[in-house]
């Protein structure tokens, strides 16, 4: 079977795709994160992490409470996630098992680790540290079953942006219900594949392996830490060298406190900063780059095979939806993981098609980060305006981007267009707006866009942030 992309007749290469470009074949390896996810602050991730605290919380309730049959149903009522597409199956897509049995061992898991008798345990992100027999896969699995709505609703929203079919989908399990704390029946609108249907995941809430792992957390956090402790002591362990340095070995730390899950919560019960340390490293390391969800993939030369794919697109009515769906790809080949979640928020004939995208601003660092804090701007969302003209842009399509701000969504926007051979006057009036506290939009035209993506071509990505903001302080002063 083919890749998604091609099943749907698609020409994006994962680079330009929001979501993962999943095998059909068999699955990909790769893991829903629960914790990739919370440590995010987009509108999407927020929400992600609502129903996972959402439920995760309803279960330590029911455990809580010795109520073993709210707590069993809880995790029974998670099936085996086949759609998705992600995790360690060989061959043909199977899932993993969850089910009655296994909800009802996991939950006995759980109650009886010390994590959960101390109170340690709060978090799904934490619980493949603590709880015996609960790994990458189970976790994967937990939060896809979790989110299987909003994910839902995300594949939706792909598909109507590229023109693929979805259809009511019924037998792929209950959705979590974040206000009645509950599951519940419900009809999905997904695509199908030979009879099967399709989750999509945005690829930058995915990972390899899940971010908080039990070995590296062992290995190199909590050994390392023990070692140090016990070389600053007169321990039996420490090993006097001939020039009088004090050396504590690894190996037998590891002899003296072997790896046992219970023996981690004990351990991070007493030394709580350990774990939080962990955590802000494994944090800081972001998303996949598209080189490690892509094997032997070369931007440089995709970037110029974009260049080379815009420049051979027509202006003009004809072209419409070609050059929207390319500058799309563009958009996410060169802004992400700042922008995320592309929406198509609507589609209006006027004797021309025009495709309205809305991204979700998840920027960390840089200038999406920097619009995204700063007070006159707030850009939760980035709406982009497509215009495949051959004509002069005039104050009509301005005005039209200025109307997609507000409050919810931020006073930030981008036009893109083909020439502006009226480039002063543009961004003049993208000034006086400016000074107005009406909003701040960039007009780039394709002289801007081969020029960012000439900056990748050149193993210069870095420039592309500096490039933005000579274009907004162009329009801010």
């Amino acid at each position: 079977m083919p890749r998604f992309s091609t099943a749907f007749g698609l020409t994006n290469a994962q680079a330009e795709l929001d979501f993962v470009d999943i095998d059909l074949a068999t699955d990909t390896p790769l893991y829903l994160d629960p914790y990739a996810i919370q440590i995010r602050a987009d509108e999407f991730s927020e929400s992600c992490t609502d129903h996972i605290r959402s439920f995760f919380n309803a279960l330590l309730d029911a455990l809580r409470e010795d109520n073993d049959v709210r707590a069993t149903s809880l995790l029974s009522n998670l099936r085996e996630p086949n759609e998705t597409f992600l995790g360690q199956s060989v061959g043909r897509p199977r899932g993993r098992a969850v089910g009655t049995h296994k909800g009802a061992e996991l939950a006995r898991a759980i109650r009886e680790s010390r994590a959960f008798e101390t109170g340690l345990l709060s978090d799904l992100s934490e619980a493949a540290l603590f709880i015996y027999g609960v790994g990458s896969d189970t976790i994967s699995d937990l939060t896809t079953n979790i989110l299987r709505n909003l994910l839902a609703e995300y594949t939706k929203e792909q598909c109507e942006i590229y023109g693929i079919e979805t259809r009511p989908v019924r037998n792929i399990g209950p959705i979590w219900n974040i206000t009645r704390r509950d599951w519940e029946a419900c009809a999905l609108d997904l695509p199908i594949y030979h009879g099967r249907p399709i989750l999509l995941v945005p690829k930058s809430l995915v990972r390899f392996r899940l971010c908080l792992d039990t070995q590296e957390f062992y290995n190199h956090h909590m050994i390392e830490f023990l070692r140090q402790e016990y070389e600053n002591s007169n321990s039996s362990l420490v090993n006097i060298l001939k020039d009088g340095t004090r050396r504590v070995y690894k190996n037998a730390v590891k002899e003296r406190h072997p790896m046992i899950k219970d023996d981690l919560a004990s351990f991070v019960r007493d030394h709580p900063e350990v774990l939080e340390r962990y955590k802000e490293l494994k944090g800081a390391e972001g998303a996949l780059e598209i080189d490690e969800l892509e094997r032997f993939f070369d931007e440089r030369v995709f970037a110029n095979a974009l260049i080379e794919r815009l420049q051979a697109i027509p202006g003009g009515n004809d072209s419409a939806s070609e050059y929207h769906s390319v500058m799309i790809g563009i958009c996410t080949f060169l802004f992400h993981p700042s922008l995320i979640i592309p929406v198509k928020e609507q589609e209006i004939h006027e004797g021309r098609k025009r495709i309205d995208i809305k991204f979700t601003n998840a920027a960390r660092r840089g200038f999406f980060a920097t619009v995204l804090q700063s007070p006159q701007m707030r850009s939760i969302n980035v709406p982009i305006e497509c215009k495949n003209y051959t004509r002069r842009i005039a104050n009509p399509e301005m005005d039209q981007l200025q109307g997609r701000f507000g409050h919810t969504r931020g006073f930030f926007g981008i036009l893109l267009c083909r020439d502006m051979d009226n480039k002063d006057r543009i961004r003049a009036g993208c000034r006086d707006t400016a000074l107005d506290g009406r909003g701040y939009m960039l007009a780039l035209d394709d002289e801007d866009i081969i020029s960012m993506l000439g900056f990748v071509r050149d193993g210069l990505r870095g420039n592309i942030d500096r490039y933005l903001q000579m274009r907004l302080d162009e329009i801010s002063g």
